[in-house]
């Protein structure tokens, strides 16, 4: 069981796929989501997002937002998001 990722800017989607795990950095400190974890609705400081996916870790740094959290889903919903590898993209 995998889980669908989506990190939402209000210029479009920055990230949409599926995901193995994510460390999201919420606002009482970094937290890890893996495949059915428990409902939650969280705010979010700005940090850095760890996304790990079959092919490997990716990293961003996002503003502050939200993070809305299923057994088989995360949104997370900030004003930016940078890849690290946005670059080599």
């Amino acid at each position: 069981m995998s889980l669908e990722l989506t990190i939402v800017t209000p210029q479009g989607e920055a990230f949409r796929g599926p995901i193995e795990a994510v460390v999201l950095p919420g606002s009482e400190g970094d937290f890890g989501v893996l495949p059915r974890h428990e409902r939650l609705l969280t705010p979010l400081r700005e940090g850095q997002v760890e996304v790990r996916t079959a092919a490997g870790t990716r990293k961003a740094t996002i503003s502050e937002g939200f993070a809305d959290v299923s057994g088989t889903e995360v949104v997370v919903m900030v004003t930016s998001c940078v890849f690290a590898d946005a670059a080599k993209r």
